[in-house]
């Protein structure tokens, strides 16, 4: 849920998606996320890149879906009027408090599923690589610490500690 400007809470509306991930329509994100009503909704997914190489991961807040794991650099869903690229900037923004805009390069695409209980994932994913080595600062609702992890790392990392990280970033790290 988000703040209304006048009302208080208002819920967060995300795009569903196409099997090619085309943005469709507007539906709630409570409702897409529950495992009866699920249905493919649009994700996007960043990697930051320092210059030396080594990748900007979060160990995302215990408070959320999948917390207490190690995690992509952001992530987030498409709201509405939002392109894949304008979300991932949105969440560079709330995430890590980046108000620059990230340069990216979009890297690939994936579609994902995971049950969760009640709850269940059901996702089309466009990764982009960003190249980034400015001032962020880790918004603490969302991630509990960050590490910088070469690629090799990251991999040796989810190979060995599966349980110890998100399915999206065991995705993306096995498509790098």
């Amino acid at each position: 849920m988000e703040q209304g400007k006048n009302s208080g809470l208002i819920e967060e509306m995300i795009y569903t998606v196409d099997e090619s991930g085309n943005l469709l329509v507007l539906e709630s994100r409570e409702t897409l996320h529950f495992a009866k009503s699920s249905k493919r909704h649009a994700a996007v997914i960043g990697m930051i890149q320092r210059k030396n190489r080594e990748y900007l991961v979060q160990w995302r807040a215990g408070n959320k879906l999948g917390g207490s794991r190690l995690d992509v650099s952001a992530t987030t869903h498409v709201r509405e009027n939002e392109t894949y690229e304008v979300a991932l900037q949105r969440s560079f923004e709330n995430e890590l408090a980046i108000k620059d805009k990230v340069p990216l390069k979009h890297a690939f695409d994936f579609r994902y599923e995971e049950d969760l209980g009640e709850r269940k994932e059901n996702e089309y994913c466009k990764v982009y690589i960003g190249t980034y080595d400015g001032k962020f600062e880790p918004n603490p609702k969302e991630i509990d610490s960050v590490e910088f992890l070469s690629l090799g790392d990251l991999k040796a990392f989810v190979k060995a500690s599966e349980e110890k990280s998100t399915k999206w970033l065991r995705e993306t790290v096995k498509r790098m």
